[in-house]
């Protein structure tokens, strides 16, 4: 099962990159991020909670589902308080919707009048 979501993960990833830009490279590259953490997440929480023990998740496939709702109930408590730390968006200052040019400092404006003033001139001079 490990070695089919990795080949997901990576088969998805790769096809996505022509088409990232769309709605449709979004999904395909959030299913690869999917399938990856699906791939290593069983080994990693028996890796945390039976260190040493070397068993597969199908002798234990109790532990195994409360391990990935205990990963799942963390994740989202996490998100929960980044949500609540970063504050609401609506009070964000919006961003401006079009280009304001800038003014040229006073030294800016003198350089580019004396460069312009003193080029030579064109045509015969006399």
């Amino acid at each position: 099962m490990i070695r089919l979501l990795f080949a997901a993960a990576v088969a998805l990833f790769v096809l996505h990159l022509p088409v990232r830009t769309t709605g449709l490279g979004g999904a395909m590259r959030r299913w690869a991020g999917f399938c990856f953490i699906g791939a290593l997440l069983p080994s990693l929480i028996v890796g945390l909670f039976f260190p040493g023990a070397r068993t597969t998740a199908a002798d234990h496939p109790l532990a195994t589902i409360v391990g990935l709702v205990a990963a799942v109930v963390l994740a989202y408590a996490a998100y929960t308080v980044r949500k609540w730390l970063h504050g609401d968006p609506a009070k964000k200052q919006p961003r401006m919707v079009e280009k304001t040019p800038i003014e040229r400092s006073r030294r800016q404006q003198d350089l580019f009048a004396f460069l312009s003033e003193n080029q030579p001139r064109e045509g015969p001079q006399p």
